[in-house]
């Protein structure tokens, strides 16, 4: 189990037992069920659902199995921090998975810079150059996503081969990305330079550039 997970379910295990010491010991409050058979019955209900609910979390959540849940992520910060509970230099897959977050911070960055070109230049309205940057982000969350897939399916007892194909696989993932935040970079030196006496026809070779290296870089998917 993930072990942000589990100081989380440690933590609220602690505090009820704390909250009951207070509550049903003698010397302190002394709850019981001759006195406030109410407030002891609904206590006893409390409990009673805390434990029944971790049981149910540890036994059928995917967080709790893996530190996350696929379905419940949805932005850069959600799969940065999905990587960041997969991470653990036991893993076969430490490096892989340091690129990958260092990959998702990078994008993002590269996101907020571009959009700051952009007003600080009052070109706001060059929404093909910020559709680039959510296509570009969003191709690379994909590729995370499948790197997230394919860690949670390894299995130590697989055997050595399979291990390594899935190395394999996520590497080839790690360097698609790459690809892409080498566009990225070539994209923000182009719009640093533009300015308002600007071509159209330089404005639409930069935009032509990003579109093509997507669609080569989305052929390649896996």
């Amino acid at each position: 189990m993930n072990n942000k997970v589990f100081l989380k379910l440690l933590i609220i295990t602690i505090t009820l037992a704390f909250i009951d010491i207070i509550l049903f010991s003698p010397g302190i409050y002394g709850l019981s069920f001759q006195i406030q058979p109410v407030f002891f019955c609904i206590m006893i209900l409390i409990n009673i659902l805390v434990i029944l609910g971790e049981i149910l979390f540890l036994g059928f959540s995917n967080t709790a199995k893996y530190g996350y849940d696929l379905d419940k992520l949805k932005d850069v910060n959600d799969y940065k921090q999905a990587l960041e509970s997969c991470y653990s230099k036991k893993s076969p897959f430490e490096k892989e998975i340091s690129q990958a977050i260092l990959q998702i911070v990078s994008i993002d960055k590269k996101n907020k810079v571009l959009n700051e070109i952009l007003q600080q230049n009052n070109k706001e309205h060059f929404t093909a150059l910020t559709d680039l940057g959510v296509q570009a982000t969003s191709f690379l969350v994909n590729n995370v996503r499948k790197i997230l897939n394919r860690i949670a399916i390894y299995d130590a007892d697989m055997g050595e081969n399979l291990s390594e194909e899935h190395k394999k696989y996520i590497q080839k993932l790690i360097v698609s990305n790459e690809n892409i935040l080498t566009e990225f970079n070539k994209l923000l030196t182009e719009v640093s330079q533009l300015d308002d006496t600007t071509t159209d026809d330089t404005l639409s070779n930069v935009l032509s550039d990003m579109t093509n290296s997507l669609k080569t870089l989305r052929g390649d998917e896996i």
